[in-house]
């Protein structure tokens, strides 16, 4: 059985490598052109990240966040499934000349740190690309300190029926890998179920598909205890 479900994580993960690869060298252009909408979601993300924290960034992308969160953290690591999407971050890091950053390629299902190690983690819009978000969210459990923050702002196509028809025909044009239409209750619900208190919750419409922005707080009582 184990050898099995090894074998269906590395069938997962290279489909997943081989999406965001071959999207690497043109994401942010598409992020572009929702720039002033996202620049403000980046500012906000890092206000809530804190100042002076230990940081991780699950699903990190071209490594916006991370970069503009390392500017009042005390040390921020990015991880993304994609070794080219690593790379692009890994370009802006050397060009911006931050040393208190670190980028590598990771599955957010098995994250390569120890329990109890961040302040805060981060996950933006990347639960709907998972096969699995509830197991990727245990892990972020896992390594948070008791007392840590998870801010998880997530597209929730789900809503409403015009962007869960949208997302459909997008899915089917240009294979776009979203597993899951969450509506904003479902959403919530995959959180406090993943062991969170959720601790601010609202809604931002400003792109094509509204994102339920979540700032939780772990429950100590469903602490991940395992290494």
């Amino acid at each position: 059985m184990k050898k099995e479900t090894n074998m269906q994580d590395n069938i997962r993960i290279e489909k997943e490598r081989k999406y965001w690869d071959k999207n690497a060298p043109r994401y942010d252009r598409g992020i572009e052109k929702y720039w002033e909408f996202y620049s403000v979601l980046v500012d906000k993300i890092s206000q809530d990240a804190g100042v002076g924290n230990t940081v991780l960034e699950v699903a990190a992308g071209t490594g916006a966040i991370s970069l503009k969160v390392a500017e009042q953290a005390a040390r921020v690591y990015g991880v993304d499934i994609s070794p080219l999407m690593v790379d692009e971050a890994k370009k802006k890091l050397e060009e911006k000349g931050i040393g208190n950053v670190n980028f590598s390629v990771h599955d957010a299902y098995s994250l390569p740190f120890d329990k109890d190690m961040f302040d805060t983690v981060i996950c933006c819009s990347a639960l709907h690309n998972m096969v699995n978000p509830g197991k990727a969210l245990s892990e972020m459990n896992r390594v948070l300190k008791p007392e840590g923050r998870l801010i998880a702002p997530t597209i929730c196509q789900g809503e409403y029926f015009k962007h869960k028809l949208m997302m459909t025909i997008f899915k089917l044009v240009a294979g776009f890998p979203v597993f899951h239409k969450f509506s904003f209750e479902e959403l919530s619900n995959l959180v406090t179920e993943s062991g969170f208190i959720i601790r601010n919750e609202e809604v931002i419409r400003e792109m094509v598909f509204p994102i339920a922005y979540i700032v939780a707080e772990l429950n100590i009582d469903g602490k991940i205890e395992s290494v």
